[in-house]
């Protein structure tokens, strides 16, 4: 594939060795970037891409959000991950349940970097630092989530519970009372 200097779209690549094609958007204001400013579809393995049959390039439908996100009957439009986001989302879930928990926080860090203020994004980050035995963090992560969290009872009520299991390990009994009772609350 060649570049050129306005080339500056964003690949989207989901982990798992699936085939399913890989998708190139144009950057926006990248003055029509490659093919007009529309996507490229490449099948697995190739270099060269495939023109589109209809001018346009449908991505197969990805799922709102990985399992594990806690889900109060889906994201509202306004609160859709962009690709990749979920993409890092994604990869953190399956190496987390490879026992890669490294990993996982390493996909969380890049997904904060991208989405700093995504209470998803947090509460994952939260929940691997629990996993790693690293109590006092996931609490600051689940709290920092909170804060992005207004409207949005469910992930509010899966943060506090976060919360009160990271007080938990930190020997603080009445710490996790009160954040369980919080949990309620949003419920």
């Amino acid at each position: 594939m060649q570049n050129s200097p306005e080339d500056s779209g964003v690949v989207v690549m989901v982990p798992g060795g699936s085939s399913a094609p890989i998708q190139t958007f144009p950057a926006s204001g990248a003055g029509g970037g490659i093919a007009n400013g529309q996507p490229l579809t490449f099948g697995s393995g190739s270099d060269v891409p495939a023109a589109p049959s209809s001018g346009t390039f449908t991505a197969p439908p990805m799922p709102s959000q990985p399992s594990g996100i806690p889900s109060g009957g889906g994201l509202a439009a306004d609160e859709q991950l962009d690709g990749p986001v979920l993409a890092l989302l994604t990869s953190a879930q399956q190496l987390q349940g490879s026992g890669d928990l490294n990993g996982a926080a390493s996909s969380l860090e890049r997904a904060q970097r991208i989405a700093p203020r995504e209470p998803q994004v947090l509460y994952r980050l939260a929940e691997v630092r629990l996993a790693q035995g690293d109590a006092a963090q996931a609490e600051q992560f689940a709290r920092r989530g909170l804060s992005y969290a207004s409207g949005r009872p469910a992930l509010q009520a899966s943060l506090w519970d976060l919360i009160a299991q990271a007080r938990e390990r930190q020997g603080d009994p009445a710490g996790a009372a009160q954040a369980r009772e919080q949990a309620r609350v949003n419920l």
